[in-house]
């Protein structure tokens, strides 16, 4: 059973209402001001944050951003350094 904090939207609300998917490497020191920046561009936009799990592979980290439109994945990827994922972002059971 996956845990999550209460009023959080469960993996699936937000694998359907969230379908394009930024993945975005994390360095080995952290996001730092990055991320900052990263939830400036939620909010400058009146967009709501979502995001899922991190993922671990060959010793790097990943966080993945969820978007409701294509085009502002797009313009995130741009802006962040991320890459524009395929639609299927289910959490690991």
């Amino acid at each position: 059973m996956t845990r999550r904090y209460k009023g959080r939207p469960s993996a699936k609300t937000v694998a359907r209402d969230f379908p394009f998917v930024v993945e975005i490497a994390v360095p080995p020191g952290g996001l730092g001001k990055r991320l900052n920046a990263m939830h400036a561009f939620h909010n400058q936009r009146s967009i709501q944050v979502a995001h899922i799990r991190h993922r671990h592979e060959d010793d790097r980290d990943f966080t993945l951003w969820c978007f409701a439109r294509r085009a502002i994945a797009e313009e995130f990827a741009a802006e962040f350094g991320g890459s524009l994922q395929r639609k299927d972002h289910r959490e690991p059971r």
